[in-house]
This record gives C-alpha cells, sequence and structure tokens, in this order.
C-alpha cells in the first residue's frame, strides 16, 4: 500500500511539473533615434516547444522476504507497550536484541525492508497500531545504547549477553527496519 502510494505520489509530482512549463516573453524592438530608416520591427513569437511526455519511473517490486529469526524480534516488540510500566527498559532489551540481529544478519538493506513490510502485512490494525507506537520506542532505545550511558542502560534493562558494543551495520539495520515501519 506504502508503495502503490508513493508511486501515486510520484506521478503526480511528474505530472505537476510538466504543466508548469517556462513561458517565453516577446520582446519588441523600437527604432533608435540615429538610426535612419524608421520601420518598426515586430518580432515573431518563438515556437513552444512540444512537451515530450517524461516516462513514468515504475518502482521495481521487491521479492517478498521472510527472515524468522526478524519476524520473532519484531513480535517482541508488540511487548514494549509505551507509556507502561518498565517499558523503556523493555525498548532497550528489544532494541539491544535487534542491534545483535544487525550484526549477523546477511540480509541486504531493500530485504530487511521488505523482510519488515512482510511482517507488518500480517498484521491486524489493532497489533500493528501497537506495533507502529512500540517500535518507535525501540527506535530511540537503539539510539540511547549508542551513546555513552549505553553500557549502564544495558545492564538496567538486565541484557548481559549483547554484542556490545555495535558497529555500523547494526545501526543501518535498525534504520531500514524504521525505514520498513515508515518511521522516516
Amino acid at each position: 500500500m506504502k508503495r502503490i502510494f508513493a508511486v501515486i505520489l510520484a506521478m503526480s509530482l511528474l505530472l505537476s511539473l510538466a504543466a508548469c512549463g517556462k513561458k517565453s516573453e516577446t520582446v519588441s524592438v523600437s527604432p533608435t533615434p540615429a538610426a535612419a530608416p524608421t520601420e518598426t520591427l515586430t518580432p515573431t513569437a518563438a515556437p513552444e516547444p512540444t512537451p515530450t511526455p517524461t516516462p513514468v519511473p515504475v518502482m521495481p517490486e521487491l521479492p517478498e522476504v521472510h527472515d524468522e529469526a526478524l519476524n520473532a524480534l519484531l513480535n517482541d516488540v508488540l511487548t514494549v507497550y509505551p507509556g507502561s510500566a518498565g517499558c523503556s527498559l523493555r525498548a532497550a532489551g528489544c532494541a539491544a536484541r535487534l542491534l545483535d540481529w544487525g550484526m549477523e544478519t546477511a540480509l541486504t538493506d531493500d530485504e530487511i525492508y521488505s523482510a519488515v513490510g512482510s511482517f507488518l502485512d500480517t498484521l491486524g490494525d489493532e497489533d500493528l497500531h501497537i506495533f507502529l507506537e512500540s517500535i518507535l520506542s525501540v527506535y530511540d532505545a537503539s539510539y540511547n545504547l549508542r551513546g555513552e550511558y549505553g553500557e549502564g542502560l544495558l545492564s538496567d534493562a538486565g541484557v548481559s549477553d549483547s554484542l556490545y558494543p555495535w558497529n555500523d551495520r547494526a545501526f543501518r539495520a535498525m534504520e531500514m527496519i524504521s525505514y520498513g515501519c515508515g518511521l522516516r
């Protein structure tokens, strides 16, 4: 659904840009006082260029990717419940597990994006609403874990077996998860 909306939006932007063409201005030349002949020159209007149709870019359909480990971790995100007692520590634990997965996964960025989309397609409306609120807390926790107090936050969350400190690939995977959820 998001991809269809993106294609429609791109097509409407292209059509609106094509409709806003630059119009040429006509310039009249008046005779100079020093010129002997008193002819008036009438400019001929330049022919308007025929607009060539711009091909509409087609967004490539990504193949559906199912990653059971990622699906299990994304299911855990549903237990965060933002606003409940201890949710920030649960979010930090979920973020740590997702970052660990991000360091070890062989999926490309596009495959992570597609796998998240496949997971979201399995959720009902109520679970999707809860998941999107929860993943935002988990995403924020991932950046808190990257900071100087990350190790202390892990300890407070009761996470002792993580691959901390994580590399850039882990945080890139988290970014792709957020893109797949529509957060970015």
